[in-house]
């Protein structure tokens, strides 16, 4: 099992983090963040950008996301420009974003840009 870093429901943090941890996210963050796995729970708030393998949405997040799998909870809200290669989004959740890519499709279309050159 990898490492988990928590930050509690009454604490923030501002700044930067990169890490092979994972992160459960109850308080704020306010920052740019590069993990292993972002779990932002109910209490949760992200503001900023995120590139992590799997990200987990029951609270809220402002930011950029890259990530192999998003997973919005039905209690998640997110808002910020999203590349993904694999998502869910449960009844209720919210996703307001003006971009929203899916990775697969996008390295298909520089794959067939290169045949065609």
């Amino acid at each position: 099992m990898n490492k988990l870093i928590k930050i509690s429901k009454n604490s923030s943090f501002k700044g930067s983090y990169s890490g092979s941890e994972d992160i459960e996210l109850l308080g704020r963050f306010d920052g740019t963040l590069f993990v292993k796995n972002l779990f932002i729970k109910k209490t949760g708030v992200f503001n900023g950008a995120v590139s992590a393998e799997k990200i987990f949405v029951e609270g809220v997040i402002n930011a950029d996301i890259e990530t192999e799998t998003l997973h919005l909870k039905a209690t998640g809200i997110i808002d910020g420009d999203v590349c993904y290669r694999n998502i869910i989004i449960d009844s209720g959740g919210i996703l307001k974003s003006q971009m929203v890519q899916n990775m697969s499709k996008l390295n298909n279309l520089v794959e067939l840009n290169k045949k065609l050159k």
